[in-house]
């Protein structure tokens, strides 16, 4: 089933986000899109994968990434085996961020699939026969814990998860040692705009402004900084003001007044409303939960909503 725009719907419970599928046939599978994360490894047969106009020819062993919201197809002429890792950032939950500050792995996700359009081609793994078998076996591992549904199997799921990332991290490493300099000047660009609102989140941010310190137009810094973050610039800015009220909340020693204008919101009712719209409470709900004992949940990361279309 396709949802408008080419759209593929999430293929799974909506509390699991994690999903392996394995194909096995020769249909073709007609363009579409999807706003979560996909990883492919192909383990027989061949195949053309279309991705920004550009085709490569897939064989066993072959593995890459599709990013949300780009638009791809196979064109499939004899039957094929392929795994299907589906999966929203979220799942990995807080380890989502030290997987990415790994360069292989930050690399492998974000920023060469950003610059296909660029560079005119998709860079593609290729895994040696014992790292096929591997890779297949942690699918594998997967695959059965999703079928199973046993208790903890969504933990489970995530550490196979965590475990096939590092695996293809060090692939990846491997692979392009010689030209990983070609990422890193993108991978200090990306970094930049983000270091600087941590650094500035008291202040009156501008996107223009920011963008030009990333050496970007601000068109384009809003386009790569979404597929890195998987947010608009505002909705990080104001997740990110929200996650250091909480940490000041906590505290007790300021009030919410004082609270809102330290993370760069000077009207309290502005502030009230969005840290509502974030955690579900008010500011001062929150800090009494708190006091209390009462424990809250900081709904700050890639969350799925900001993968919707």
């Amino acid at each position: 089933m396709i949802t408008i725009d080419n759209y593929f719907p999430w293929p799974a419970n909506k509390d699991d986000l994690i999903k392996i599928g394995v194909f096995n046939n020769n249909t073709p599978v007609i363009s579409h899109r999807h706003d979560y994360i996909e990883i492919v490894l192909i383990t027989k047969g061949s195949c053309v994968h279309r991705y920004h106009n550009t085709e490569v020819t897939l064989i066993p062993g072959d593995v890459f990434i599709v990013i949300p919201h780009e638009e791809h197809s196979y064109a499939i002429s004899s039957k094929v085996a392929i795994y299907n890792c589906q999966f929203y950032p979220e799942a990995i939950g807080e380890d989502w961020k030290k997987l990415n500050k790994i360069s292989g792995i930050y690399d492998m996700l974000m920023v060469e699939p950003l610059y296909r359009t660029e560079t005119n081609r998709q860079e593609i793994l290729h895994l040696q026969p014992s790292e096929i078998s591997y890779t297949e076996s942690i699918l594998t591992k997967m695959l059965e814990e999703q079928q199973e549904v046993q208790v903890g199997y969504q933990l489970a799921q995530k550490a196979y998860l965590i475990l096939l990332l590092c695996i293809l991290g060090r692939v990846w490493e491997k692979q392009f040692k010689g030209n990983l300099s070609g990422f890193d000047g993108k991978r200090e660009m990306l970094a930049e705009g983000l270091a600087y609102l941590e650094n500035n989140i008291a202040n009156e941010l501008n996107i223009s402004e920011i963008a030009i310190k990333a050496l970007m137009s601000p068109h384009y810094f809003r386009k790569v900084f979404k597929e890195v973050t998987g947010l608009t610039p505002i909705d990080y800015i104001n997740k990110l003001r929200i996650k250091k009220a909480v940490q000041q909340l906590k505290d007790n020693r300021c009030t919410v007044s004082e609270i809102a204008e330290m993370v760069g919101i000077n009207d309290i009712n502005y502030f009230s409303r969005l840290f509502r719209k974030h955690m579900g409470c008010s500011p001062t709900e929150f800090r009494k939960k708190n006091i209390n004992g009462v424990p809250a949940v900081v709904q700050y990361g890639c969350k799925r909503p900001a993968y919707e279309k």
